[in-house]
């Protein structure tokens, strides 16, 4: 779900809220709101009533297509043959990230994010680190050596390597 389909989550729940309020107000014998709710579904002005039901109908209507749609799996055409089409999903591209990464030494916990663009994928890797490394250092190896390998083994461009260090983590990892 993008933003903008969780603005809409939020301004639909929120109008049904204070809907459900007032009706509750009115129903628990408090007046004040029963003359609002009379303004709002006054017969003489259909214009305002029927525009808002649109719109709260056209909303609902976009949050159940949202909710259930499905992205026709998250994959990246490497090829494209006479036999057919050669895909990689990003799911094997993040393992692999997440393999080059934790094998510097310093770094912690690794978890990268995949995002296919037209010209090939984007890359983001959340990394916890120890406190001896240089993060800056250890950040720009992090691109070259991602960005490199990721080629070599794809033959994906990658566009962008965002790192970002989340955590500096004084404990070693336990060892199961």
């Amino acid at each position: 779900m993008g933003p903008f389909d969780r603005a809409l989550l939020a301004v639909y729940s929120i109008f049904f809220t204070v809907l459900f309020a007032l009706f509750s107000a009115v129903m628990l014998g408090w007046a004040a709101p029963l003359y609002l709710l009379r303004e709002f579904f006054y017969p003489g002005r259909p214009e305002l009533f029927w525009s808002v039901m649109v719109i709260v109908i056209l909303i609902g209507v976009r949050l159940f297509w949202v909710s259930l749609y499905k992205p026709r799996g998250r994959h990246v055409v490497l090829a494209e043959t006479s036999l057919g089409q050669v895909k990689v999903s990003l799911q094997a591209i993040e393992s692999l990230v997440e393999k080059v990464v934790s094998q510097f030494n310093g770094v912690r916990e690794v978890k990268p994010r995949i995002v296919a663009v037209p010209q090939g994928v984007g890359i983001q890797v959340r990394a916890s680190v120890t406190p001896d490394v240089k993060i800056p250092e250890v950040s720009m190896e992090i691109q070259n050596r991602v960005k490199e390998r990721v080629l070599e083994v794809t033959g994906i461009t990658v566009n962008t390597v965002k790192v970002s260090v989340e955590n500096i983590s004084v404990h070693k990892p336990r060892v199961e």
